[in-house]
């Protein structure tokens, strides 16, 4: 059985509104200028710092990001949107019996939030993200605490939209599989080394066929967290 590891932000779900949403409203109270559309595309899949590059002092940049997390949880997660496609392809892998897990540089707790929301939690062994109130850590270091925790095999897949999901997997000995329907341009992704690359959930997955055909062996809700 594969390991799969799939980036969230861009990947399997759209964050984009759900940022818009809560940048606006922290950066009000923070008194700075709300982002723009290419300011907040700019930071998905590497954390919401960017979004305050205005604000120098660190006490005021922790509670401009403390209240982009609280708005987050309060009502940003009922703003994604997961892609098409992405629950009937999660259940299928899962039937077959592979280990999946989310690499994220997003706090685990609401990165859980969001998956539990739109009942794709159950399709994970596990998620790796980073620590509640801690700068959002590189996705670099985010699969180094998974090489420490011997969940990472040789040959495992890591499935991204951002040339850092790429490099990271290239560095680790995983097949760095590319999706171009998130916010990756398909340069980004080549530079970075993707051997795949695909325009669809539905491509991803009938390639996700072809390559993994073990049988169908498990419930699709047979695990827990």
């Amino acid at each position: 059985m594969a390991l799969i590891c799939f980036d969230l932000d861009g990947t399997l779900a759209d964050p984009l509104l759900a940022m818009q949403h809560c940048a606006r409203l922290a950066c009000e109270e923070s008194g700075l200028p709300g982002p723009s559309v290419d300011q907040v595309t700019g930071c998905i899949g590497l954390g919401p710092e960017g979004l305050f590059a205005g604000l120098a002092d660190p006490a005021l940049l922790a509670q401009a990001l403390a209240s982009y997390w609280a708005h987050f949880a309060q009502d940003g997660i009922v703003k994604y949107r997961v892609y098409d496609g992405v629950l009937l392809m999660l259940a299928r892998l899962k039937r077959q019996g592979h280990q999946l897990h989310v690499v994220t540089v997003k706090p685990v707790r609401y990165a859980r939030q969001v998956l539990h929301h739109f009942d794709l939690l159950l399709s994970f062994d596990d998620v790796f993200g980073s620590a509640l109130n801690a700068p959002a850590p590189s996705k670099g270091e985010v699969v180094a605490r998974m090489r420490e925790r011997g969940v990472l095999v040789p040959g495992g897949f890591m499935i991204g939209d951002r040339g850092d999901d790429m490099a990271v997997a290239r560095a680790n000995g995983m097949v760095p599989v590319g999706v171009t329907y998130g916010y990756g341009k398909p340069g980004e992704l080549k530079d970075a080394g993707a051997r795949f690359l695909f325009d669809s959930v539905t491509a991803l997955d009938d390639w996700f066929k072809e390559t993994l055909r073990e049988p169908e062996i498990h419930d699709s809700f047979s695990r827990s967290e």
